[in-house]
C-alpha cells in the first residue's frame, strides 16, 4: 500500500514539475527578464481573482466529476469572448487577458482530472482516493486548504490507524458501518470532528484509530 503511494505521490510531483517547467521554458522563451517582470506584475494586479477562480474550480469539483467541467468552461470561454468583443473590448484586451485565463482554466480542469484517482493528499483542490488494499501501517490523509474524500470502506485490515491533517480543509472519512472508531483529538485546534456518536463493539472485527491534526478544519466520518 505505501509503495503504491509513494509511487503516485512521485509520479504526480513529475508530472506537475514537468508541466510547471514547460509552461515557464515556453513563457521566457526569447526574453527572459522583461517577461519576468510582466509575469511578476501581471500577478501582483490579478492574484486575488486567480484565488477566486481557484475557490469556484474547487466547489464545482465537489459537486461534479471534474471530466464534466471542461466541456462548459470551453463553452463559457467561447461565450465570454463573443460577448466581450460585441461590447466593444479591445481586440488586445481580448487576446491577452480573456483567452489565456480560458486556457489557464481549462489546463487546470485537464491536470487535477489526471491526478484524481490516486493520492491521499489535498492541496488547494478537492479530489477522492478510493483505498481498496489494506494498509500495512499507519495510513496519512491530508487537506491544507482542500477537500480529501477517502473510502475506507473495502479494508479488510482488522486494525486501521490514520493520521488524519486538515489544515484549513476538509478530510471525510468512510468506513464500514459495523466497525468501531476511536478519534483521538489532542492535536486539533479550532476543528469541527463529526463521527457517529455511539460507540459499540465493532461487530466485524475492524477498528479504526484515528489521530486528528488539524488547525482550522474539518473532519468528518461516514459509516456505510
Amino acid at each position: 500500500m505505501h509503495g503504491d503511494g509513494r509511487e503516485g505521490r512521485t509520479s504526480r510531483t513529475r508530472m506537475w514539475g514537468g508541466v510547471l517547467a514547460l509552461a515557464v521554458g515556453s513563457y521566457i522563451a526569447g526574453d527572459a527578464a522583461h517577461r519576468l517582470h510582466a509575469a511578476a506584475a501581471i500577478a501582483a494586479d490579478w492574484w486575488p481573482w486567480a484565488l477566486l477562480g481557484l475557490a469556484a474550480l474547487n466547489l464545482l469539483r465537489s459537486a461534479l466529476p471534474i471530466g464534466s467541467l471542461i466541456g462548459p468552461l470551453l463553452l463559457a470561454a467561447v461565450a465570454l469572448g463573443g460577448l466581450a468583443a460585441s461590447g466593444g473590448v479591445a481586440r488586445e484586451t481580448l487576446a491577452d487577458r480573456v483567452v489565456p485565463c480560458a486556457l489557464a482554466l481549462m489546463g487546470a480542469a485537464l491536470v487535477l482530472s489526471a491526478g484524481r484517482a490516486a493520492g491521499t493528499t489535498r492541496v488547494l483542490s478537492t479530489g477522492r482516493a478510493d483505498i481498496r488494499n489494506s494498509p500495512s501501517g499507519p495510513l496519512a490523509l491530508r487537506a491544507v486548504i482542500g477537500e480529501l474524500r477517502a473510502d475506507l470502506s473495502e479494508t479488510g485490515h482488522a486494525g486501521v490507524v490514520l493520521h488524519v491533517t486538515a489544515i484549513g480543509g476538509h478530510v471525510r472519512l468512510t468506513v464500514p458501518r459495523d466497525a468501531l472508531v476511536r478519534i483521538h483529538d489532542t492535536g486539533a485546534v479550532l476543528t469541527r470532528i463529526r463521527a457517529a456518536p455511539e460507540v459499540r463493539p465493532a461487530e466485524s472485527g475492524q477498528v479504526f484509530d484515528i489521530h486528528v491534526l488539524g488547525v482550522c478544519g474539518a473532519v468528518s466520518v461516514v459509516g456505510v
